[in-house]
């Protein structure tokens, strides 16, 4: 051990003292470094999250939302379909933004960015961006990709979005359209947003019977409709809320 071969008899007779602020200093430096690895990593408060609010109205166009359901947390998010640089890709991820102000994001998926080689190959991987507000730029954090706008890359930036926390259950309902007088939706469950394992479930409602859609629990109030766009409230969410 290196404190083992300082630390051994001389002929000065000062072994001790020079060890005693070897051992000081070692000690102190560890505590730095343990406040500085937990400073860096802050804890996520996770919510249970739903929305649209309760009775308060509400639209959606063909193929969105109308109600989302899950955990996670309350974020600004960056949703990148396609970015491909000479040296790094990006593709089908969210970013979700770290703290309000900043422009720092970070995927829950750690190989969300890939970069490459001169040959095309990957040489390592990431899961954090940038995002310049200001300019509309997004921004892969390495010395060779530099920044993207959106006439070179496929991206959204969302106020006020959710982060859905990784393996836990996600719910929602979307609108399909209208045909006559019947309504046609879509119920999802998927896990963190990811593909594996999702349920999905059409189902419809006819006007002509009622403007109330219950399902799983979820209850919801048609005020009007066309095959593009639906007006409603949400009344209850989904029965494990």
């Amino acid at each position: 051990m290196l404190i083992n071969s300082i630390c051994k008899p001389n002929t000065n007779g000062d072994t001790h003292a020079r060890c005693d602020r070897l051992v000081e200093t070692s000690g102190l430096l560890l505590i730095i470094l343990l406040l500085a690895g937990c400073a860096s990593a802050p804890s996520i408060l996770w919510q249970e999250i739903s929305y649209p609010a309760l009775n308060v109205t509400s639209d959606a166009y063909l193929g969105e939302p109308l109600l989302n359901q899950g955990h996670g947390i309350h974020a600004d998010t960056l949703r990148v379909s396609s970015v491909r640089g000479k040296f790094a890709v990006i593709s089908n991820a969210t970013f979700c933004r770290r703290a309000p102000g900043s422009r720092e994001f970070f995927s829950f998926d750690n190989r969300a960015v890939m970069f490459l080689n001169f040959i095309g190959g990957a040489r390592g991987y990431a899961n954090d961006v940038s995002y310049k507000q200001d300019t509309g730029e997004l921004c892969i954090d390495d010395f060779w990709s530099g920044c993207f706008d959106a006439s070179e890359a496929q991206f959204e930036f969302h106020t006020g979005s959710v982060c859905s926390r990784p393996n836990t259950l996600q719910q929602a309902i979307e609108y399909n359209g209208k045909s006559g007088s019947t309504l046609n939706f879509t119920y999802r469950e998927t896990t963190g947003g990811q593909i594996a394992f999702p349920v999905t479930q059409d189902f419809t409602m006819d006007l002509n019977e009622g403007d109330i859609i219950n399902y799983k629990g979820a209850r919801l109030q048609v005020d009007t409709a066309t095959n593009q766009q639906i007006t409603y409230r949400v009344l209850k969410n989904f029965t494990i809320y």
